[in-house]
């Protein structure tokens, strides 16, 4: 029987990613697109790991390079984006240039570097979620270290971007579930080696989706909440003049 838990993560991130691209058509922000971008990507490697299931369509060299040239930028990109939110500007475009640059270098290494077909197969002969954790190995290590860095720095930028964000601003709540989402699907790698179990891995990339999620449905709330009190500012400040001129003028009258 086929491992669902991944396709219910595509599902579930190819609607965070509905969502995203919605709010960037109305608002054309540079970190929403990069999100959406993301989510994308994070969306179609939750479904290539479910179409690796032995009864779908197995271990297939293809997809699993596929996977693997999309699953690291995911997290540069997610990155990026909290790195365009907080930091000054040209930091920001600096950030993005290093995440694509380093994203089209996996990309090119990735479907050029031959993969041992063999060990991949040895890979996902037991469960599904031990091949992913173990399947890396079938591509040389020109290819595995651009997917290192860019884990280690976006997922860095992700969550220590949203703690600092917190840190800043205690009202911004919504900072935490990111980074739970941030770190839950990292947990889960290690944690599938703990406990021996290999549902976990798939576990918690579905929660670290769920609580990326929570944390933008709750971030666009709260920024709609921020507008709100600011035209309301702008209301008062636009009748105050008004009133102290009316006071003056009954006053003169009288």
């Amino acid at each position: 029987m086929p491992d669902y838990l991944p396709l219910v993560t595509a599902i579930v991130s190819f609607v965070f990613f509905f969502a995203v691209v919605h709010q960037y058509l109305r608002r054309r922000k540079t970190h929403q697109l990069l999100w959406s971008v993301a989510l994308l990507f994070y969306s179609a490697s939750a479904f290539i790991e479910f179409l690796m299931n032995g009864n779908v369509f197995g271990a297939s060299p293809f997809l699993f390079r596929v996977y693997y040239v999309l699953a690291a930028p995911l997290v540069g990109l997610l990155g990026a984006g909290v790195v365009w939110l907080l930091a000054r500007r040209t930091f920001a475009k600096l950030f993005l240039g290093f995440v694509v640059v380093f994203s089209i270098a996996l990309a090119v290494a990735g479907f050029s570097a031959p993969i041992d077909a063999q060990s991949l197969a040895s890979s996902f002969s037991g469960p599904l979620a031990n091949g992913f954790m173990t399947a890396s190995t079938a591509l040389p290590m020109s290819v595995r270290v651009y997917a290192i860095v860019l884990n280690a720095v976006g997922g860095l930028a992700l969550i220590g971007g949203a703690l600092l964000s917190f840190a800043w601003d205690r009202s911004r709540k919504y900072n935490l579930f990111i980074v739970i989402g941030g770190i839950l699907p990292m947990l889960g790698g290690s944690m599938l080696g703990f406990l021996n179990y290999p549902d976990a891995f798939f576990e918690f990339e579905l929660g670290g989706a769920v609580f990326l999620f929570l944390g933008f449905m709750l971030s666009t709330r709260y920024m709609a909440g921020r507008e709100v009190e600011k035209g309301d500012a702008r209301v008062d400040r636009a009748e105050a003049p008004a009133t102290t001129h009316s006071e003056h003028f009954l006053q003169c009258s009288s």
